[in-house]
């Protein structure tokens, strides 16, 4: 009998949920007005379009208005796991701290929602067993249980938690070329 699979272990935890998010990659980023944006938008400040309930009210049409980057772009669930994980029933709309907070937080969980699904994909390499080690050792550091706080996602991101990742990303180069 095989109990639960871990959250790091299962690569559905880097879905996006835009319904279980609060908007934050139409806020906390910036981007310039070019082929992937119809305008400039500074960081920390909502989308135009971005609607009361958070979520985006072109999204069927981004393409078509402008915003091939917008309907290209995925979180892999960073957004919702802040929302949901972080910084639970905190609003930035109402409060600049909390945006900034929330925001910040949002970067850094991004940034371990990448290297997790470099991880999750290097499942399919032909990995030694200190290689698989190594990679779901590093996935349970990059999606722990508890679950990340502001305070621990900026602590590992200080301590060099993406350097580490991608020292172990780079460590199965020679089960890449053995494909």
């Amino acid at each position: 009998m095989t109990g639960p699979v871990p959250l790091a272990q299962d690569p559905a935890t880097l879905t996006a949920d835009c319904a279980g998010c609060m908007g934050l990659c139409c806020v906390a980023p910036g981007f310039d007005a070019g082929d992937d944006f119809a305008f400039d938008k500074r960081a920390l400040a909502p989308c135009r379009h971005l609607g009361p309930d958070n979520l985006c009210r072109i999204h069927e049409t981004l393409t078509d208005q402008g915003f091939p980057g917008c309907a290209k772009f995925d979180c892999k669930g960073a957004g919702q796991y802040v929302t949901q994980q972080i910084f639970p029933r905190k609003r930035w709309r109402t409060d600049r701290e909390t945006l900034e907070a929330v925001s910040e937080a949002y970067r850094r969980m991004r940034a371990i929602c990448d290297m997790a699904e470099l991880l999750h994909l290097a499942a399919r390499l032909p990995l030694s067993v200190s290689q698989e080690a190594a990679r779901t050792d590093m996935l349970d550091r990059l999606l722990p249980e508890p679950a990340w706080t502001a305070d621990t996602l900026a602590a590992a991101e200080e301590a060099g938690i993406l350097s580490d990742a991608r020292a172990v990303l780079t460590s199965f180069r020679d089960a890449a070329t053995r494909r």
